[in-house]
């Protein structure tokens, strides 16, 4: 089952709504909807928020889940998109870096400019091609 499957039993297990979620986890009303439908990934904390919400363990909640969704283009947020497309990177960038740069956070946070993700992939790649001299 993929995370936000489990998300949306797990509260409509404990007959809560979206609005009573935010209340208890302290997150917003869309971004939990985006949770449940799989349009984001959440960090650690978002994770410990919810289990805390359900008054269960992070390990508990994420039970039964066999994937935590995929990042398609359309959720991609709107910096990384710009960077993707950008002609000097677009051909290096296979799904494997997609993917991995999406899992990143800094301080629970992704890039919040271009800029900011072309340096993340340049500083990768450098730590990567290190490894394999």
């Amino acid at each position: 089952m993929k995370l936000g499957e489990r998300l949306r039993r797990i509260r409509r297990e404990h007959q809560l709504t979206l609005m009573d979620l935010k209340e208890r986890a302290d997150l917003s009303v869309p971004y939990l909807s985006d949770l449940e439908r799989g349009v984001v990934n959440p960090s650690i904390e978002t994770l410990q928020k919810v289990a805390t919400a359900y008054n269960m363990s992070v390990k508990e909640l994420l039970s039964d889940v066999e994937e935590l969704g995929e990042s398609t283009p359309t959720s991609y947020p709107e910096e990384f998109a710009a960077f993707l497309d950008d002609p000097d990177y677009r051909d290096e960038i296979n799904e494997d870096w997609k993917d991995l740069l999406m899992s990143i956070k800094f301080r629970g946070q992704q890039p919040s400019s271009k800029r900011e993700w072309v340096e993340l992939y340049l500083n990768l790649r450098r730590i990567f091609s290190s490894r394999e001299d």
